[in-house]
């Protein structure tokens, strides 16, 4: 939200975020969802008990809060599908993932709400790596020829039991939302915590094993990673309503041009926790 500096000081302003009047309705749709609408120049996001969400021209964010909204509650919604809105108004290519990363390289890792991104990634950071991204991982093609993953400046969330089994109580810090038993940690201390981005290494897709999918990781042919990449689009239908800017195919060519996508299979216990760790520790190992 603007503060109230002189307006010189906002010439290298990147996102103006302000509380104003949301309307209710935008003219011209072109595609909506739950709570959304978009058309060619605005998404409008609106949420009970929260507020509406008015992003424009990937530049401008405009809040109007609903009443007796908390701010916890409203922040996760702008650090997530409203920042989201405003990436893939520019262009973006935005994967649902959190990040992790080891001797300069980036690893991602992406799956659906509760495969364990966050928990992974915790596990990994405690094993040596460091954080870079948690559940929105975005990807940087602009300057380097290999395509970058940017450090989104955020804490990792997790749940309680992770959180015990990560060995990160003493890094836990405030609820992520009321009502949600889910915490922010900590883990900024790693040996590579000053990098604000690296090179994409690997994207692993996270899957659960079974008698016929044990443990392991493969590599995915190239039409099966790009189906995984788009599936594993933050906020796939917003991601949509703009890949005319995205140019989604080409963002897709370009990333699996430089790097591979890898299909993990894992026990989804904690006990088998620090077995994954190891197993992907190894496989890391090989991409060298």
């Amino acid at each position: 939200m603007r503060a109230p500096l002189p307006i010189e000081d906002f010439k290298n302003t990147d996102v103006v975020f302000r509380l104003g009047v949301v309307p209710e309705r935008l003219p011209h749709i072109s595609h909506r969802g739950p709570n959304w609408a978009a058309n060619e120049r605005s998404f409008l996001l609106e949420l009970p008990e929260i507020g509406r969400f008015l992003c424009e021209e990937g530049a401008r964010l405009t809040l109007c809060p609903a009443p007796g909204a908390v701010l916890d509650d409203i922040a996760v919604f702008v650090t997530g599908t409203a920042m989201a809105a405003i990436l893939y108004q520019r262009g973006a290519m935005l994967l649902h993932g959190s990040a992790v990363v080891h001797d300069g390289r980036a690893f991602l890792f992406c799956g659906d709400s509760g495969a364990g991104k966050s928990t992974l990634a915790a596990a990994l950071v405690q094993a040596g790596a460091s954080f870079l991204a948690d559940d929105v991982c975005s990807i940087d093609m602009s300057d380097s020829a290999v395509p970058r993953a940017i450090a989104d400046g955020r804490f990792l969330s997790l749940y309680p039991d992770s959180i015990g089994q990560t060995g990160l109580t003493d890094a836990t810090g405030s609820r992520v939302r009321r009502r949600i038993d889910k915490y922010h940690i900590s883990v900024g201390g790693g040996p590579e915590a000053s990098i604000d981005s690296a090179p994409v290494a690997a994207i692993y897709m996270i899957a659960g094993s079974h008698a016929a999918a044990p443990p392991g990781i493969s590599q995915l042919p190239n039409l099966e990673a790009a189906q995984a990449l788009l599936h594993n689009s933050y906020r796939r239908r917003v991601a949509l309503a703009y890949a005319h800017r995205g140019q989604i195919p080409a963002q897709t060519f370009r990333l699996l041009s430089s790097t591979h996508v890898f299909l993990l299979h894992r026990a989804a216990k904690f006990d088998a926790l620090d077995d994954t760790v190891s197993m992907i520790k190894a496989h890391w190992a090989g991409l060298r």
